[in-house]
């Protein structure tokens, strides 16, 4: 699917209201990091801010998954999944969240099944383990973040995403680099020619994961 949705990534509330402005404008879903944006009360505002301008997404990583330790993740998403469209859930996390996947599903939101490789190690056939592990499961999303410390990755991804873009499918693919942020940001255009459907950016300030390019400036490239 080209031009892909543009995801904006929000770590911190209240947001500027110029970047609110813009939101309207360039994005196509927001995420909502509830984790890095920390307490609940504000999560909240954000979720009740945003869902009237976007479709929302929240997510709330572990400090292993690249995010924040926050007390009751299981429960942040349970308070807030009748006011999101999407929830992010790693991989990794599933055998812990079956029941608030179940729940989301009951309640008819779609679940982003994610993998993230902070450590640069991930090639083509971990890649497509990871990818059958979300078969499996059934997610609507999957996506894969790979930290890249050079350009030879993308052609590995571009690959892995064309490959799996071809199947027969009713379910989205978003892949990217993170880390480098030259990296990062050549396979946010890059990699949506080979099938990759969502393309994420920060919303704000302050990015949400290693290397983040803009969202604004992505979507002004990608929907030319």
């Amino acid at each position: 699917m080209f031009p892909p949705k543009i995801i904006g990534v929000l770590t911190y509330f209240p947001l500027e209201s110029a970047f609110i402005r813009g939101a309207k404008k360039y994005l196509d879903i927001i995420e909502i990091r509830g984790d890095l944006i920390g307490d609940e009360l504000l999560v909240g505002k954000a979720v009740e801010k945003f869902s009237h301008l976007k479709p929302i997404i929240l997510t709330v990583r572990s400090e292993k998954e690249g995010g924040v330790q926050v007390p009751n993740r299981k429960g942040l998403y349970l308070k807030f999944l009748d006011s999101v469209d999407y929830i992010d859930v790693e991989l990794s996390s599933l055998p812990d969240f079956r029941d608030l996947v179940s729940s989301a599903e009951s309640k008819k939101k779609k679940v982003i099944l994610s993998f993230h490789d902070f450590e640069g190690s991930a090639n083509i056939k971990v890649l497509e383990r990871k990818f059958s592990e979300f078969q499996v499961q059934g997610g609507d999303v999957f996506k894969s973040a790979v930290f890249a410390r050079s350009e030879h990755v993308l052609v590995e991804l571009a690959l892995f995403t064309r490959k799996i873009s071809f199947k027969k499918r009713d379910f989205s693919i978003c892949v990217m680099c993170i880390g480098d942020p030259k990296i990062a940001f050549l396979s946010r255009i890059v990699l949506p020619v080979f099938g990759s459907d969502w393309v994420y950016g920060r919303l704000g300030r302050i990015e949400g994961a290693p290397g983040q390019p803009d969202s604004f400036q992505l979507s002004k490239i990608l929907k030319l």
